[in-house]
């Protein structure tokens, strides 16, 4: 009875150890090659239309640094950093690029590309270059 107790035991602890993904919050600041700061779009793997939605930007509307919750629901996620145009009328986004091509197509600007770990820094500066 003893080890059964014991053993149950353990595999509660695993299950609620398990049981949530860890996130960690990363200071995103994105520049050009002169140090100017460049309005961007900060998404996570593939998610162009999260990004958006959840107005995942950097440099626009006088945000220099953009606070972003990454979750780890594996060892390593992506963070692509993509030039936006603005409009200066109103300083938000005039398009809501889908892909590094369309960013780079509109704005000129080569996106900037890091894979993070949970135990990285918390501050990513992203440098974009122009084509």
């Amino acid at each position: 009875m003893k080890i059964t107790r014991n053993h149950s035991l353990l595999l509660t602890a695993l299950l609620v150890s398990c049981a949530g993904v860890p996130t960690r919050t990363f200071q995103i600041d994105a520049i050009d090659v002169d140090e100017s700061p460049v309005p961007c779009i900060v998404v996570l793997g593939d998610d162009w239309a999260g990004a958006a939605e959840n107005n995942q930007y950097v440099n626009v509307g006088g945000d220099n640094s953009l606070a972003l919750k990454v979750p780890f629901d594996r060892p390593e996620v992506d963070i692509v950093v993509a030039a936006v145009p603005v409009d200066p009328a109103t300083g938000k986004p005039r398009i809501q690029p889908k892909s590094r091509t369309e960013s780079s197509d509109a704005t000129g600007f080569l996106a900037d590309f890091r894979r993070v770990r949970l135990t990285d820094p918390e501050r990513n500066l992203f440098i974009l270059r122009r084509r």
